[in-house]
C-alpha cells in the first residue's frame, strides 16, 4: 500500500473518529455502558495511543506521549487504571487531530523499515501503519455501539 493510499485511508477513518466527539457530553464519555469493558474515553485514548506508537516511530521518534498513552489505554488496561495524569478527552482529541499532519511529510522509504520486533505477524512499519488504520476503524464501530447503548439507557 502506497504512502498516499495509507494517508487517504487514515484521513477517512480519522474523520469518523473525530465525528464521535460531536454531540457527546463529557460525562457520558466516562460511563462504561452495560455489556462493554471500557468507556468511550478509554476507547478514544486507545485509538490515539496505538496510532501514536506508529506516528512517533515514523516521524519525530518522541515516544514520551506514546508511553503515557500505553500506560492508560494500552492492551489490558481499563478506566480503573486512570488517575490524575490520564490524558483528558480534549487532549486525546487534539492528538488525534494532529497525527495525520505529522505523517504528511513522511519519507515513503521509512515505511519499509523493519519493526524492532514482530507485531502480530507484521514485520515492517508499512504493515503496522496499515493495520493501525484497520484497528482504528474497528474501534470507531465499537464507540458507535456504545453511544447507541448510552442514548437508549
Amino acid at each position: 500500500m502506497s504512502k498516499e493510499l495509507l494517508l487517504f485511508e487514515l484521513e477517512k477513518t480519522r474523520g469518523w473518529t473525530l465525528d464521535l466527539f460531536e454531540g457527546m457530553k463529557e460525562e457520558d464519555m466516562h460511563i462504561i455502558p452495560e455489556g462493554f469493558p471500557n468507556s468511550i474515553h478509554w476507547q478514544l485514548g486507545h485509538i490515539a495511543g496505538m496510532m501514536e506508537m506508529v506516528t512517533a516511530a515514523l516521524t519525530d521518534k518522541n515516544t514520551d506521549t506514546s508511553k503515557r498513552y500505553q500506560k492508560y489505554f494500552g492492551f489490558g488496561t481499563s478506566p480503573d487504571d486512570f488517575d490524575g495524569e490520564t490524558p483528558a478527552t480534549d487532549e486525546i482529541e487534539a492528538l488525534l487531530k494532529g497525527q495525520p499532519e505529522r505523517l504528511e511529510d513522511l519519507d515513503e522509504a521509512v515505511l519499509d523499515d523493519d519493526l524492532p520486533r514482530e507485531f502480530m505477524g507484521m514485520t515492517t512499519r508499512r504493515e503496522q501503519f496499515a493495520f493501525m488504520i484497520l484497528h482504528e476503524a474497528m474501534h470507531v464501530g465499537k464507540v458507535q455501539e456504545m453511544k447507541r447503548v448510552l442514548e437508549n439507557q
